[in-house]
């Protein structure tokens, strides 16, 4: 009894630390954090469109997306003026 419980209690351990070391690696970025750091919101631009089937959906494609989009909104005003 004692062995099966230690059994489920390290395989429960495992998966957690797992779910946490791909939360670490893949944390989700804001837009605001996007249009502060030009070079990132490059990266993840290309990310998302080498492999849009995994990748369009995820929090930090659409963020980024998004980040694209108001910059290039704000660069269309700015030639305007």
């Amino acid at each position: 009894m004692t062995m099966k419980a230690s059994i489920v209690a390290i395989a429960v351990a495992t998966a957690l630390m797992g779910c946490n070391e791909a939360d670490r690696n893949q944390q989700t970025k804001t837009v605001g954090w996007f249009l502060g750091h030009r070079d990132e919101l490059a990266a993840a631009l290309n990310a998302c469109g080498d492999n849009p089937g995994e990748f369009a959906k995820t929090p930090n494609c659409i963020n980024a997306n998004e980040a694209r989009n108001k910059i290039t909104i704000q660069e269309m005003e700015d030639a305007l003026k």
